[in-house]
């Protein structure tokens, strides 16, 4: 068998599938009551070992936010968990037997959604994530693209204004500083989902802010256009769920720019497997490593 682990600031989820990737069982618990590291691995292999039966389970992949060290199966600093150069997926193996890769969770997501999701017609696609922060998850001809070093598709560090806000990573007008969940309550003084929530219903100012936040994410797709030319842009995370006021601009942004013809355009939909996308696709780079 095979198992997938989504690690978030919230919830961590654990799948188990057959080895052709069919899911078997789904668990979730809340990420505080797993106090540290070691706390989650035993939870997780507890949970694997409850559900997997007779079976052996043979590959495991930890889905996890970045930082990460790829090879060294090292989480470095994530920045929505209180824990630093954990090498979890030695930790994991131990535990539980397995061979145990850890991957990045948007990468994991993306990978989730275009063999499961909204990207299943496609070969060449551009999953984001845009949610407290910005992510993405590159395929490149039916493959995910990691990079040379893991870390391919940080798409929220893109530099859209070099003048722009200081983000946390230092660059000054990354994407992330213009669009995240967290520039946009800085910049308005509201959680980003009450935002989102008045500008639904009809507040101006709510509606202007989202739109300016679109614009620049529709920029974002004109670059990663040019640079991958991919077949289709899918869009998940939080923001998602205000695909109606998202959606427009961002595709007039991109039907705006005289360089890219219709006939190379991608298509924008939103992302279908919501928030077990990660798990999904922990499971699915399971399989490929199996």
């Amino acid at each position: 068998m095979l198992a997938g682990i989504d690690l978030g600031g919230t919830q961590v989820r654990v799948a188990l599938a057959r080895s052709d990737g069919r899911l078997v069982a789904s668990v979730k618990t809340r990420t505080h009551l797993l106090a540290t590291p070691q706390d989650m691995v035993d939870w997780a292999a507890a949970e694997i070992d409850r559900h997997r039966g007779r079976e052996k389970v043979r590959s495991i992949t930890i889905a996890a936010p970045g930082p990460i060290d790829v090879k060294r199966g090292v989480l470095v600093n994530p920045p929505n968990l209180p824990w630093q150069n954990v090498p979890l997926a030695a930790m994991m193996s131990s535990a539980t037997g397995a061979r145990v890769q850890l991957a990045n969770d948007a990468d994991m997501a993306g990978l989730g959604e275009f063999h499961h999701g909204a990207g299943r017609s496609t070969r060449n696609m551009v999953y984001i994530t845009w949610s407290t922060g910005v992510g993405g998850g590159l395929i490149i001809d039916g493959k995910l693209h990691r990079g040379g070093h893991g870390t391919a598709g940080e798409i929220g560090h893109m530099i859209i204004d070099p003048n722009g806000p200081l983000d946390n990573c230092g660059q000054r007008g990354c994407l992330e500083a213009f669009v995240s969940g967290t520039a946009l309550a800085r910049e308005t003084g509201k959680p980003a989902a009450e935002l989102f929530a008045i500008a639904a219903r009809g507040d101006q100012h709510a509606r202007a802010v989202v739109e300016k936040a679109a614009r620049y994410m529709g920029i974002a797709l004109i670059s990663l256009t040019n640079a991958l030319d991919p077949e289709m842009f899918v869009i998940g995370g939080g923001v998602s769920r205000s695909w109606a006021l998202v959606q427009p601009t961002m595709l007039a942004t991109l039907r705006s720019s005289p360089f890219i013809k219709p006939a190379r355009r991608p298509s924008l939909r939103r992302a279908r497997l919501g928030d077990r996308a990660g798990q999904v696709g922990a499971v699915e780079w399971a399989r490929i490593n199996q």
